[in-house]
């Protein structure tokens, strides 16, 4: 199976390599709660970056690469506590450093995974849930289509629930 990698104009999503797992534990275990709830097990990160690049069992790990470099990160994953329809995938995003947040790359990386997840991947929905405090990243998710459709708690935090299915994200073009 080839790993997955998705080109844009500013933004190549790409899997993460071995030699990014120190630099991506590090900005996990400095991020925010609210962004950032669970701080990973490093051998578990590992196993992750690992299968970087490849879709399996609705989870998806890939970098956020610009100019060569690598800003963050985005990937889709089964949440714990609650089942998702068939169909539907779960989107989480990083932007490591504050300074790189506002310059539209997050943007672009999400609308870079959601094309590909709902050409390819044969996804109907997809959820990113964000905490009612993060104005930034809902107003991005509101720009790019995105509905809130109540909330959900998970890891002891409160997420505004936000939705686009595959429909709406096509009639947006």
């Amino acid at each position: 199976m080839e790993r997955i990698r998705i080109a844009g104009e500013r933004v190549t999503l790409r899997p993460l390599a071995l030699d990014e797992l120190d630099t991506s534990l590090a900005a996990r275990e400095a991020a925010d709660r609210t962004v950032h709830p669970v701080k990973p097990d490093r051998e578990q990160l590992r196993a992750r970056f690992e299968r970087s690049g490849l879709l399996r069992d609705g989870a998806l790990d890939l970098a956020i690469d610009v100019g060569g470099v690598r800003i963050g990160e985005i990937q889709t994953y089964r949440p714990l506590a609650r089942e998702l329809p068939p169909g539907a995938y779960e989107v989480g995003i990083m932007i490591d450093r504050p300074e790189l947040r506002g310059r539209g790359y997050g943007s672009e990386a999400v609308e870079l995974l959601l094309d590909w997840l709902f050409t390819e991947a044969g996804a109907t929905r997809v959820h990113m849930p964000t905490v009612e405090g993060n104005a930034a990243m809902r107003a991005v998710l509101e720009r790019l289509g995105f509905r809130a459709e109540g909330t959900v708690h998970d890891h002891g935090l409160d997420f505004v629930f936000y939705v686009v299915t595959r429909d709406a994200w096509r009639a947006r073009r």
